[in-house]
């Protein structure tokens, strides 16, 4: 049977050259040598691609539970910036399901911060803006609620060692987010519903499914993935922080 199929290959590719000739059969043989080439390494490149994402965010994720869970519980904003994210990167529901496991996992252990961050750069060799970009969202991540504690520093400063990051430069984005928050004076509700976007008189569910959208519009991380400039990334930032203080601000009214 075999035999059979190699006569008949053999026949076609006979017929085909002397109806259309030598170089017609060599262009078009070419032609569908290139498209395969060019369809495979796309196809390759997507992989690894792929491949590089899941490993980022399966890291950055093992982090951000360090910090989130560093003063003992990890709250409903930290939560939410967490859902937020696994939402905007995860691939699907398996890869989901596979970063919160890892979340709760690594939540669980504080100590070996520096060493998590450091597999992370052996998987995944950024350079040093990029791990800056990333430090970042472990930042605001340690920022986004009130209590800034020495836990939370101390992580920092593992993952910046980790990351080959200065203390100083670390101390200093601290400092420009920490003051950013201490000098802002605090919203009425109507600048809060208007920073939602959302009437006064919207209820508990239109404000939390609007929150979740402009979340993952204004989110450091979102922003960073869309390769931002330095100047948007840090706009991005203050708007974020403003729409976490108008959510506060209006849920707290609403669920009196």
């Amino acid at each position: 049977m075999t035999l059979v199929l190699i006569i008949l290959v053999i026949l076609v590719f006979y017929w085909y050259y002397k109806t259309w000739g030598k170089q017609d059969f060599l262009n078009s043989a070419t032609r569908g040598a290139k498209g395969f080439a060019k369809g495979f390494a796309r196809g390759v490149m997507e992989e690894r691609m792929d491949e590089f994402k899941r490993r980022m965010n399966y890291y950055v994720i093992a982090l951000l539970a360090k910090i989130a869970k560093s003063d003992g519980r990890v709250s409903e904003n930290e939560a939410e910036m967490i859902k937020d994210l696994l939402d905007a990167n995860a691939k699907d529901e398996k890869e989901r399901a596979f970063l919160k496991a890892s979340f709760n996992e690594h939540k669980e252990n504080l100590s070996d911060a520096f060493y998590v961050a450091k597999d992370f750069l052996k998987e995944v060799p950024l350079p040093k803006n990029e791990r800056f970009n990333v430090l970042r969202v472990l930042v605001f991540m340690a920022l986004i609620d009130a209590d800034f504690n020495a836990k939370k520093r101390e992580i920092l400063e593992q993952i910046a060692k980790a990351f080959d990051i200065a203390k100083s430069e670390l101390d200093a984005f601290i400092a420009s987010l920490s003051n950013l928050k201490s000098t802002k004076k605090e919203l009425s509700l109507d600048e809060a519903f208007a920073i939602l976007e959302l009437s006064n008189n919207a209820d508990l569910n239109a404000v939390k499914k609007q929150y979740r959208n402009l979340a993952k519009k204004y989110h450091p991380d979102i922003l960073n993935a869309n390769n931002v400039s330095e100047e948007e990334l840090k706009i991005g930032v203050e708007k974020f922080q403003k729409i976490n203080e108008a959510y506060e601000k209006v849920k707290k009214h609403l669920e009196r």
